[in-house]
């Protein structure tokens, strides 16, 4: 007799129902999408590819313009080429209406990934692909939920493509390098090669906590690899070596000391302390009732899934530690060059990372029960109803979690909401009414007054020289932009 989880057609269900929930909860993010407009950032990074489509050039005007922003911004602001070279391609640098795409493209990014990488990473671990999926839906259902700041996670180009696709691209990278290294036909095996070397570089020159993180991983995985399959070690060195040399690039640019003299930082030593500290801090912080009950629906899954793998799971504690502390490098860049942790945009992509950590340890720990014989001696029927007490169980914590949490500040319940109210809908129409006026030549306009919380306002002041002002107004091909009163 199998256990109420060790059959295929539950597993199924259970894939289907999760999937539709995850649909249910982009839906109204989707939805809202249709309503947001470019912001602060975006009118600087992008405006010259906006007046390359504007001029009717083709791709390779186009990709000039935003090679020579990417030139600009390395030699005078920052180093991040690969992260910039996304800036200056914002959706709405190409089309006024196609702005929504933000939304489309990170949710796409980060759904797609999230699944690559649980079923990678699980399926090296001796589980089914069925289990990586239900791992990955419960971590996707849950941080989307939760997600720190909606509108730096899904609204807002400049702040979702630096920190959201960057921690995607990661994902996609690292899961490349679990297959490359498991892979038994050579086809496979170079081809993610190649495609890993691609994303190192882009890796290297994107936001400092997921190229930090990155290369810990990596070098990380040449040690594991060098002891374990040396024939594969030249091919993760010279990965690693691209992804090193993307960082020192992104590091060394000339326009970082301009940015990092407009901000202060700490110690190395100081920045170090403090980032342990709070990753401890944002495990517990981030750890509600809701998530409690994802990682029950997702030990369930685990103590079946890696029953009869050949996979040793031998050190649950070393792994524990070891990931906490990979987890507690993200905080380090931000710490040390800033002083504090960062806006809700880097944020974000911690508590992403913080879904993995846990389900990782859990099925890691659920592997070491199943080989240490923990639970041999129960019956399927003793287990089945283990399973069904463990599934009211996290019906209940999710229900508890959510309500403490606050219905009305769930993602897809704040969003819909909103655009039952129509504050999205008056948000975009005022804002087009004063993009409409500053093309016809008044450039003194008054804020956007219905802003919901997941939009921003303009983000301009009444000094024309204040740099948001400046930009926009070299975006729009204007002499000044005037933020004035009713």
């Amino acid at each position: 007799m199998k256990t109420f989880l060790g059959n295929k057609k539950v597993i199924n269900a259970i894939i289907v129902i999760l999937a539709l929930v995850l649909l249910i909860i982009v839906i109204p993010i989707i939805a809202a999408s249709f309503y947001s407009r470019p912001m602060a950032d975006d009118f600087g990074y992008s405006h010259r590819v906006y007046n390359a489509v504007q001029n009717g050039g083709g791709l390779i005007d186009i990709f000039a313009a935003s090679f020579t922003r990417v030139k600009e911004i390395y030699l005078d602001w920052q180093g991040t080429y690969a992260a910039v070279f996304f800036f200056t391609l914002q959706p709405g640098a190409f089309s006024d209406s196609s702005y929504f795409l933000t939304a489309i493209i990170l949710l796409v990014s980060l759904i797609s990934s999230t699944l690559f990488f649980c079923i990678s990473a699980l399926k090296a671990m001796g589980a089914k692909r069925e289990s990586g999926m239900i791992a990955a839906l419960v971590i996707l259902i849950i941080e989307i939920s939760f997600v720190v700041d909606k509108y730096q996670a899904f609204f807002w180009w400049n702040g979702c493509s630096y920190y959201t696709l960057f921690y995607s691209i990661a994902l996609v990278f690292l899961s490349l390098l679990i297959r490359m290294y498991n892979a038994e036909k050579n086809s496979v095996k170079y081809t993610c090669f190649a495609v890993a070397i691609v994303l190192a570089a882009l890796i290297g020159g994107g936001n400092y906590s997921t190229a930090l993180v990155a290369s810990v991983l990596l070098l990380t995985g040449l040690v594991f690899v060098f002891v374990k399959k040396r024939k594969a070690f030249p091919l993760f060195l010279i990965v690693f070596v691209v992804l090193v040399l993307g960082f020192a690039v992104s590091m060394t640019a000339p326009g970082n000391s301009t940015r990092a003299a407009s901000v202060s930082g700490t110690s190395a030593f100081e920045a170090i302390a403090l980032s342990v500290m709070y990753a401890f801090l944002y495990i517990f912080k981030w750890t509600g009732l809701a998530q409690i009950a994802g990682f029950i629906l997702i030990a369930m899954i685990a103590l079946s899934a890696v029953k009869n793998t050949k996979f040793n799971f031998r050190y649950p504690l070393f792994v524990a530690l070891f990931s906490i502390m990979v987890f507690a490098t993200q905080f380090t860049p931000p710490i040390y060059s800033m002083g504090y942790i960062g806006e809700g945009r880097q944020v974000n992509i911690f508590y992403y990372s913080y879904y993995l950590l846990v389900s990782f340890n859990i099925f890691y720990v659920c592997g070491w029960i199943n080989q240490k014989g923990l639970l041999k001696n129960k019956s399927e029927k003793s287990k089945n109803k283990i399973t069904a007490a463990s599934l009211i169980l996290s019906g209940c914590l999710a229900l508890g979690g959510c309500l403490i949490y606050g219905l009305s500040n769930i993602t897809s319940i704040e969003i819909t909401k909103a655009l039952a109210q129509g504050t999205p809908q008056k948000y975009s129409a005022e804002y087009d009414e004063r993009i409409a006026s500053i093309k016809s030549g008044n450039t003194a306009i008054t804020d956007i007054e219905t802003v919901p919380d997941f939009f921003e306002k303009f983000c301009i002041e009444s000094d024309s020289k204040y740099w948001v002002n400046v930009q926009m107004a070299e975006y729009f091909g204007v002499d000044e932009i005037t933020l004035v009163s009713e």
